[in-house]
């Protein structure tokens, strides 16, 4: 057997594998003793089939797989003495062969690429701090007052909090008649949903249950063949108000704080500071994020690593596997599996470039989870649960896979904090990033609406 590696891209390699006809020879021979000693033929006494008779019957068939398995040792044993780190899966390129000739195939393998990380202490990512305001724990307060309210019927005209069902019927463009089969009864929504149409909002505001009234709706689409181009659609619409309700707030009282506060506050003082925490740490929790993902992105910008299309595809086969569990198991009929990876593909490309990075990261910093950092964890997780830690232990190692879920998230958290340190963070306020997300945005090539 002879074996040859090319290097065919930055992190892509071919094992070239060659076997004379006469090296497979015997093995073939092997195969074709065993399938005579399980045939069966009529006019033969069991394993008594002539062994040429075996060989036309079978030969081709069983030489095949003989050199598939032979192909396959050949790859394991060049991974077992090879000094190249290969990710993904390897991908069977060619496979040459037939009875009594040679055989020739390739294997396309992927390999961990060199990764140089750039010096970041004038790089600047940005980190966002904010204070929550009175006016926030205000307009927090009423949103749950709203959400707890009862809704009552109304006869007075439709009002901006009101919640309203309709039937809408859509009308022909040239006659203004009913269009068949475009009529939806018992519309409900409330009318500060921000996805409500604003046309349909304003003609509805100030009528009253009963009334009929006609509203021309925009909707934005187009075609696939007319790139290019922004289509907007105007539509003639009836509409007929059927039933108006009013939001009845509840009383701020101690059994509601109570209640909406799980008895952390029994007061109005106490709900404030409540909320006022409850804001803080979700600001707090959006500000790491946002600081993580301006990171991830900046080492994407600064790193442009050769990702092996073997590991690429198994983020894209990851990506199908989620499909199938959000369908129980199955992909939706008519899914286009093809088109899907394809359009996922320069996503599976820059999580499995973050990937690389990430290992790039964790390699030079000595990161590392240990079992003392398991024990803290769980120790730390378990404070004021239900569950004591050694429980908490014992559930996440009876779910296969979750302990080392963990321990990655974990790793994840230390690759965050060591790059931070490396970078030039830039804190802002909301109002600067806000403005600073516009500014970029407006400076972004427009997108076509189709």
């Amino acid at each position: 057997m002879e074996k040859t590696v090319n290097q065919v891209g930055p992190a892509e390699y071919e094992l070239e594998i060659h076997v004379p006809a006469g090296e497979l020879a015997p093995e073939i021979d092997k195969a074709i003793r065993a399938q005579r000693s399980r045939t069966q033929l009529k006019g033969f006494r069991p394993g008594m089939v002539p062994v040429q008779l075996i060989r036309k019957m079978y030969g081709k068939a069983l030489a095949y797989g003989v050199a598939e398995q032979k192909v396959q040792d050949a790859y394991e044993e060049f991974m077992d003495t090879s000094e190249y780190d290969i990710l993904g899966r390897p991908t069977i390129t060619k496979l040459e062969y037939d009875l009594d000739q040679d055989l020739d195939a390739v294997i396309r393998f992927g390999v961990r690429p060199d990764i140089e990380l750039k010096d970041l202490s004038s790089e600047k990512v940005t980190k966002l701090v904010h204070e929550v305001t009175d006016e926030e724990v205000e307009e927090e307060i009423q949103r749950r007052l709203r959400r707890e309210a009862d809704l009552v019927p109304s006869e007075e005209p439709v009002g901006k909090d009101d919640y309203v069902t309709v039937d809408i019927q859509r009308l022909d463009d040239a006659t203004g008649t009913p269009v068949i089969g475009e009529r939806e009864e018992d519309v409900a929504f409330f009318m500060d949903d921000t996805n409500l149409k604003d046309e349909l909002r304003d003609a509805i505001l100030g009528k009253q249950t009963g009334d009929t009234f006609r509203v021309d709706i925009t909707h934005e689409g187009g075609h696939h063949d007319e790139p290019g181009h922004e289509h907007v659609h105007t539509h003639p619409y009836e509409v007929t108000i059927k039933e108006t309700k009013r939001r009845e707030l509840p009383e701020l009282d101690e059994e509601f704080i109570k209640r909406i506060t799980d008895d952390a506050a029994s007061d109005e003082a106490g709900l404030r500071e409540e909320i006022r925490k409850q804001l803080q740490n979700s600001w707090k929790q959006y500000s790491e994020d946002f600081l993580n993902e301006s990171i991830v992105e900046r080492m994407l910008e600064l790193h442009p690593v050769p990702v092996p299309e073997s590991v690429i595809d198994v983020y894209l086969d990851s990506f199908v596997e989620d499909v199938k569990r959000r369908n129980r198991g199955n992909l939706p009929a008519g899914f286009d599996e093809q088109a899907f990876r394809n359009a996922n593909r320069e996503e599976a490309e820059k999580q499995a470039r973050w990937m690389l990075i990430r290992d790039k990261v964790i390699k030079e910093e000595g990161l590392e989870i240990t079992d003392e950092d398991m024990e803290a964890y769980f120790n730390k997780l378990g404070q004021g649960e239900e569950m004591s830690p050694d429980t908490l232990r014992q559930l996440y190692a009876s779910m296969p896979g979750l302990v080392d879920q963990l321990k990655q998230r974990m790793l994840s958290e230390r690759v965050f904090s060591a790059l931070e340190k490396r970078f030039e963070v830039v804190e802002k306020n909301r109002e600067e990033l806000e403005r600073e997300i516009e500014e970029r945005n407006a400076s972004a090539p427009s997108k076509i609406i189709t």
